[in-house]
């Protein structure tokens, strides 16, 4: 990885904050390259693209996301309990972030199908975390649709917290998956 301060990790730094807060779309080259205080040529020396820009910050953004996740989820000892964690990393996410919702739902939103590229990392993000709750699942002695409906119910929790910049879907979620593993 880029030591701190270089202009790769200035460029990586800066485009994952600007992706995150006002959206891919709206973010253009020339202001990251502002707001990061490189030159162009820094730009396509270490990238070649805005597109493989995005790729890296999703790469990263992937990889980071998944040891908070999991970090939050692995302090549980019970395997039900280590389920139901997944909405306890949610409670503690949304609002740090700013009820700003999932980074990689957001840029699928905005993409719009025009880069398989990105479309291929957010797809590959959601079926890995898809594989890690049917796992939880499985681990908690439930069948493998009780992982797929845990996922749809995280996946949704966290579009609903962010229209509504509330909590109340994820704690809904936690209730219904408490049914579903008490049935």
């Amino acid at each position: 990885m880029a030591r701190p301060g270089n202009p790769k990790e200035k460029l990586l730094t800066t485009a994952a904050r600007l992706f995150f807060e006002q959206g891919y779309q709206a973010t253009g080259i020339n202001q990251i390259l502002e707001e990061a205080g490189v030159a162009k040529a820094s730009l396509y020396t270490h990238f070649g693209s805005r597109e493989a820009l995005a790729l890296a910050y999703l790469k990263e953004a992937r990889t980071a996301w998944f040891r908070a996740f999991t970090t939050v989820v692995e302090k549980e000892k019970k395997p039900v309990g280590r389920l139901l964690a997944i909405f306890s990393f949610l409670e503690e996410s949304l609002p740090a972030h700013d009820f700003r919702g999932c980074r990689f739902i957001n840029m699928q939103a905005e993409l719009a199908g025009e880069s398989p590229v990105l479309h291929a990392q957010i797809k590959a993000h959601k079926q890995q975390l898809r594989r890690y709750i049917r796992r939880l699942a499985t681990d908690a002695g439930k069948p493998s649709l009780t992982g797929d409906t845990a996922y749809l119910l995280f996946e949704s929790a966290i579009v609903e917290s962010m229209v509504h910049r509330d909590l109340w879907p994820v704690k809904t979620a936690v209730k219904q998956l408490k049914a579903l593993l008490s049935a």
